[in-house]
């Protein structure tokens, strides 16, 4: 599926040049209750949900994209105020998980009367992919993976491009100073199609368009690889 990711120009043209994204970890979000869904108001249930924050907290990591790119309140809360860039991926649906929205937490209950003390998988799956309703509009989708091998430099984590996430699209924000001959010289060889365009905002709605006199372009694989992609 066609998933979106937005930055600031400055990060992504470090990702265009080194062909990666980073794994976020759960406590680097900008909403400070990830992974914290269950009503923990008793100290006895508090204890558990931190018991599952310090787990994912030290062997998730998730990359976070948007059904759609054209809302203007991602532009302006994740690519820079619209200086930055929104990068198209396709990404293997298997890995894609929705997240969803409520306006309550949950109420569990856990004991040791309960099979695996009430952590049931179902469960844990819901605390990795629920947020509040204030969140909705960002239609977030999400890849989670494990934490394995850190940058040697860094000590970060990494996802490469590849099959699995294919770099499809580079869409320069409204207010970003790059031009698409930078984005052709940044990306150089592809290993599947990438469309480069600009955006503007609409004229007649609340959404952000294709700006139509910068001319997009689309750069192709060599004619070797043209079959695989």
């Amino acid at each position: 599926m066609r998933l979106y990711y937005m930055t600031a120009a400055k990060w992504a043209e470090v990702i265009l040049k080194e062909r990666r994204l980073k794994l976020s970890r759960f406590y680097e979000a900008n909403d400070p209750f990830e992974l914290n869904l269950i009503d923990s108001r008793e100290p006895s249930r508090r204890q558990i949900v931190k018991m599952i924050e310090k787990y994912h907290n030290e062997r998730t990591g998730m990359i976070c994209f948007g059904a759609v790119w054209d809302n203007p309140m991602m532009w302006a809360h994740y690519a820079d105020k619209h200086a930055g860039v929104c990068l198209g991926f396709e990404v293997e649906d298997k890995l894609v998980s929705t997240v969803d929205y409520t306006d309550e937490k949950i109420d569990v209950e856990f004991g040791a009367h309960l099979p695996h003390h009430g952590l049931s998988v179902e469960l844990l799956n819901k605390v990795l992919t629920t947020k509040s309703t204030a969140w909705a509009s960002e239609q977030e989708r999400r890849t989670l993976a494990a934490l394995k091998t850190p940058d040697p430099n860094n000590g970060l984590y990494y996802t490469d491009f590849g099959p699995q996430v294919q770099l499809r699209a580079v869409i320069i924000g409204h207010r970003c100073t790059w031009t698409t001959a930078k984005v052709v010289d940044l990306l150089g060889e592809v290993a599947a199609p990438v469309r480069v365009w600009k955006a503007r905002p609409a004229f007649g709605r609340f959404a952000m368009v294709e700006q139509h006199q910068v001319k997009p372009v689309t750069l192709r694989p060599p004619k070797s690889t043209r079959k695989n992609s």
